[in-house]
């Protein structure tokens, strides 16, 4: 029988009316994978299901190898044709699964118009699939990707600590630069309450002083319910990502990539 909590997750998913969100994951501590791993896994509290498209390859911490298994075929093989986007899902957790994109992350900007096609009609399968979607981001905010850039939210997971808080401020910097019109935030490691806060209020600080990011608080990975906060709309103009949205920005990062590269 069913607990309470997976029915209304299947609810969800039966009656929701437009695609899940689609949102850009920063960690910024010592360990950023560990951060990583533990804010997706707390995004599947109260039955939800979360598919992470990992743009870590093997040599660069993957999802999968945190998780402990084998590494396993690319998003770019289902958009090249030799096997489904579903094929290359991987559960490495209740409620968590993996999409290896490596590859894919790399070719975004030069697919062609059939192979945007079948991006287009994976990205909307995945969001069917899922509760939220989130991008497992490499690189810094100098280089993000398409799919990154292409993210209508972006959360910032930091580690409280001087590590976490110094590359806390470098994101912030970066993706200011690079655009982003807000930032979610979510403190991870924290003694107590008041020191995740402080920590969000120096950050705070710090972008009204010298960048303007707006910020928003989400709380602590370990005490408040993220999930709850990252699948709820961010306000009335910034409403659940839908997948015809994610994918006019890819093609419209990739057509512009395609000019000046």
């Amino acid at each position: 029988m069913l607990h309470s909590a997976d029915q209304a997750a299947g609810l969800r998913r039966l009656f929701r009316r437009t695609p899940s969100a689609v949102v850009a994951l920063f960690a910024s501590g010592r360990a950023p994978r560990d951060l990583a791993v533990q804010t997706l896994v707390a995004l599947t509290e109260g039955a939800r299901r979360i598919v992470a498209i990992d743009e870590h390859g093997p040599e660069r911490g993957s999802l999968l190898a945190a998780f402990g298994y084998p590494e396993a075929g690319d998003l770019l093989g289902a958009l090249q044709g030799p096997f489904e986007v579903t094929d290359t899902m991987r559960e490495v957790a209740e409620g968590l699964w993996v999409v290896p994109a490596a590859a894919a992350a790399l070719a975004v900007p030069l697919l062609d118009d059939a192979q945007h096609a079948r991006l287009e009609s994976a990205i909307a399968e995945l969001q069917r699939r899922a509760d939220l979607l989130a991008i497992h981001t490499t690189g810094d905010a100098r280089n993000l990707t398409p799919f990154a850039r292409a993210a209508g939210r972006r959360l910032l997971v930091v580690e409280a600590s001087g590590v976490g808080a110094r590359g806390a401020c470098q994101w912030i910097k970066g993706l200011a630069a690079a655009g982003a019109g807000s930032l979610e935030i979510a403190v991870s490691g924290a003694r107590d309450r008041a020191d995740a806060t402080a920590l969000f209020a120096s950050l705070n600080d710090f972008t009204t002083r010298h960048v303007g990011l707006p910020l928003v608080w989400r709380g602590e990975v370990e005490r408040d319910p993220l999930a709850d906060a990252m699948t709820a709309p961010l306000g009335a103009r910034h409403p659940a990502e839908g997948a015809q949205a994610f994918i006019r920005r890819l093609r419209a990062w990739s057509a512009q990539s395609g000019m000046t590269g």
